[in-house]
């Protein structure tokens, strides 16, 4: 039997490194898709994205906007992290 091979300190490093910054990297790319989304909106119909607060937009596209700025946001975060983390499970 021999021993596990230990994890050099640099990539310990990079990988805390990583991890620590990860939450940034999402906070930027949502950042970053929420921008691209509200211009693609708005070049596809004319008027500015629906806010929520907003009494002018009907409640469906409110709802609509919300659910697919939703789910846009947990897959570019989803990304984030599964690129970050190389460790197997």
């Amino acid at each position: 039997m021999s021993a596990p091979a230990a994890t050099p300190p640099a990539t310990r490093d990079l990988r805390a490194t990583a991890r620590s910054v990860a939450p940034l990297i999402a906070m930027g790319a949502a950042w970053g898709i929420r921008k691209a989304m509200a211009k693609g909106f708005e070049s596809r119909t004319g008027r500015p994205a629906p806010l929520v607060r907003s009494r002018q937009a009907p409640i469906l596209e409110k709802i609509l906007w919300a659910a697919a700025m939703a789910s846009m946001l947990a897959l570019v975060e989803a990304l984030v992290y599964k690129v970050l983390d190389d460790e197997v499970d």
